[in-house]
């Protein structure tokens, strides 16, 4: 028994790589940094950064970057995979042609998501051409002006706009832009065009971030072109996305899955009618609105249709980005 126990051991120790030198060397690590710490600041301050090193010295040692990616991945899949579970039942019960339709009726068994995934499409389509164009020209006149020194000031008020939690984008567009659009061009203001513009105002400080960044990363290169050639800004924008394909297809999927996924703006600024829009100034309801809205008291199969509104949610992002997959790993 003891042998075998012993085996087990060795088997595991194999797997992670560990060994007794491995492990005393990060224990000598940690109490060196322990002692260079502690001389040089206080001791709260000491205390957290002997820790992280402490814990940075265990990770290299005994995990390393299998174990650390092996974890990613089992919580990605789990999180995929649990609304697929959870309403599986629903996607072999119901018949596809009443999920696929235009009718959400749960309290008479009709499931069709045909409007709310509309109503997701719509938003998407509207707002990612003005988040992206608009955090394009931003991004070309920070680059332009990158010695002024209002520069990082702008680049830290766009960093904390980013950070601004969505229901405060939210409670502002109500305040602001419903408003506006209301005596503007008359309606109930709670429109997709209020939602397209409260929209492009959150997720545009994103769009011009990444883009920035992108563009400075390789300035060096764009600059003896623009110099010599005296590029407009359409060609400047020619330039970097064949330069930069990357980049610039992963901005654009990662702004469509925010757009696609957003919630809260949305649930308060669409008006949330059950409906595809007829023009631009009719509410509307997405996906995720439509979980956040009845998935508090929601029973049965009317639930289960919600883990399975989810799925397809998870499924349509899935599919726009492995569509870009093989075009993103050949650049």
């Amino acid at each position: 028994m003891k042998h075998v126990k012993s085996l087990k051991i060795m088997g595991f120790s194999q797997i992670f790589n560990v060994n007794k030198h491995e492990m005393t060397q990060a224990k000598q690590n940690y109490y060196l940094k322990d002692r260079q710490i502690s001389g040089t600041s206080s001791a709260g301050a000491s205390g957290a950064r002997v820790l992280v090193e402490f814990f940075k010295a265990i990770t290299e040692n005994l995990f390393g970057m299998k174990f650390i990616v092996l974890s990613l991945m089992l919580i990605l899949a789990f999180l995929l995979a649990y609304p697929l579970v959870s309403s599986w039942s629903f996607f072999t019960d119901i018949p596809i042609a009443n999920w696929l339709s235009f009718d959400w009726d749960p309290d008479n068994d009709s499931f069709g998501m045909g409007v709310q995934l509309t109503g997701s499409l719509l938003l998407v389509l509207t707002t990612l051409p003005l988040a992206l164009l608009m955090g394009w020209i931003i991004s070309l006149q920070l680059v332009d002006n990158r010695k002024n020194w209002l520069n990082p000031i702008i680049v830290g008020i766009l960093e904390v706009w980013i950070s601004l939690p969505s229901i405060i984008i939210g409670i502002w567009a109500i305040i602001e832009i419903i408003p506006l659009v209301r005596e503007t061009f008359g309606g109930r203001g709670y429109s997709l065009l209020a939602t397209t513009i409260g929209m492009t105002i959150f997720i545009m400080p994103t769009c011009t971030l990444l883009f920035y960044r992108s563009y400075l990363s390789h300035l060096d290169q764009y600059q003896g072109l623009e110099s010599s050639f005296q590029m407009s800004v359409l060609s400047r924008s020619e330039l970097f996305i064949k330069s930069q394909p990357t980049a610039v297809i992963g901005t654009i999927n990662y702004i469509f899955c925010r757009i696609f996924g957003e919630t809260m703006v949305v649930l308060m600024v669409s008006g949330n009618s059950l409906q595809v829009p007829g023009n631009f100034l009719e509410g509307f309801r997405t996906l995720t609105a439509t979980i956040a809205m009845e998935m508090a008291y929601a029973a049965d199969m009317h639930a289960t249709a919600l883990f399975a509104m989810a799925s397809v949610a998870i499924v349509f992002i899935l599919v726009v980005l492995l569509a870009q997959y093989k075009r993103l790993i050949n650049v």
